[in-house]
């Protein structure tokens, strides 16, 4: 009987260890899941380049919303004035495209530049860049970000709005593999501990 209670805590103990693998595995799939989430960031240019004269600095740019869905959308932009220049006179957006020529001004919001873009009427490709002026004429461009919408007029695929949609799904499956592999451990362990009490009660009746 004793030899029987060990097996039994031997087999349980190996039945634990298994889950707390398979725990530890599902853990490290959702954090690799979650660590890329948070690394997405497909709207930024990041644009800063080191200003060699005096020249405004154009730190970082990028837009808001789906202009390659056909949509219309917001452009930013981090400006500032040289350290040996003066102040900013305008800051442009500038896109050419196939029936498409824009060269908006930006408006100063207090701290970012912003213009707001009509959505591109046609196919294909667009290229996008900042520039900016400062009182002395000197001038920057940023740096360039080409935006295409696909001529068959098949829905594009927006990384903002799929990856939650991936990682929630990815989640609910790691969950679920992990109550299955829960309840097959556990009927495991309830066979054992059905069967190996009977062949115990057998082995003293062939002994006698």
């Amino acid at each position: 009987m004793s030899e029987l209670i060990k097996r039994n805590e031997r087999n349980l103990v190996i039945a634990m260890v298994r889950l707390q693998i398979k725990a530890g595995i599902v853990l490290a799939f959702l954090t690799l899941i979650m660590a890329g989430t948070f690394l997405v960031n497909p709207t930024t240019a990041s644009d800063f380049q080191p200003a060699h004269d005096n020249a405004p600095n154009i730190w970082d740019w990028g837009y808001t919303g789906r202009p390659n869905a056909s949509e219309a959308f917001a452009v930013w932009a981090n400006v500032t004035v040289h350290e040996a220049g003066l102040g900013i006179v305008n800051v442009t957006i500038n896109i050419s495209g196939p029936n498409v020529t824009v060269n908006d001004l930006m408006t100063f919001n207090g701290s970012f530049y912003e213009a707001d873009i009509e959505a591109f009427p046609n196919p294909g490709e667009f290229r996008l860049h900042v520039s900016a002026i400062d009182l002395n004429n000197n001038s920057r461009d940023g740096r360039i970000v080409f935006i295409t919408i696909e001529e068959d007029g098949g829905p594009t695929v927006d990384p903002l709005l799929t990856l939650p949609v991936v990682v929630s799904t990815s989640i609910l499956i790691a969950v679920v593999v992990m109550v299955f592999a829960l309840m097959y451990d556990r009927r495991q362990i309830e066979l054992a501990g059905q069967i190996e009490p009977a062949e115990g009660t057998i082995e003293p009746d062939l002994e006698t």
